[in-house]
């Protein structure tokens, strides 16, 4: 993927519908984001958009084209963390979680869930040393 793609949240919609299902004509997409209310020209923007920033791929089929995700959900999910950490949060990962985990706002669950993924990690590092 590359490093610099920015995704807007309309374009997240759209990349969101492809990442579901793929290979998708332009009738196939326009039907599935026909609750946002977008126009034809609004959607064929979007979709022009994503194809030049790397995020989508096309396949001519008759007079129209077959789009694909040319990246996957996970690697735009990170792009996009390590965008928000960089500029929210200076890149600390650490001044992040604290953030959230001092608002009080984080369940029980989500609590035991960080200190799970935090167990694995240590288990991780310990193992490749």
């Amino acid at each position: 993927m590359k490093p610099q793609l920015s995704i807007s949240e309309s374009e997240w919609q759209v990349m969101k519908i492809l990442w579901r299902s793929y290979p998708l004509t332009l009738p196939e997409i326009l039907d599935r984001l026909q609750e946002t209310g977008w126009s034809k020209t609004t959607i064929q923007t979007y979709l022009a958009r994503l194809v030049k920033k790397g995020a989508l791929s096309t396949k001519r089929q008759g007079k129209g084209y077959l789009y694909y995700p040319a990246v996957s959900e996970s690697d735009c999910q990170l792009a996009e963390s390590r965008s928000f950490l960089s500029r929210v949060y200076n890149g600390s990962l650490t001044r992040m979680v604290m953030g959230f985990v001092n608002s009080g706002n984080l369940s029980q669950e989500e609590l035991d869930e960080l200190k799970k993924l935090i167990a694995q990690q240590e288990k991780t590092d310990a193992d490749t040393r």
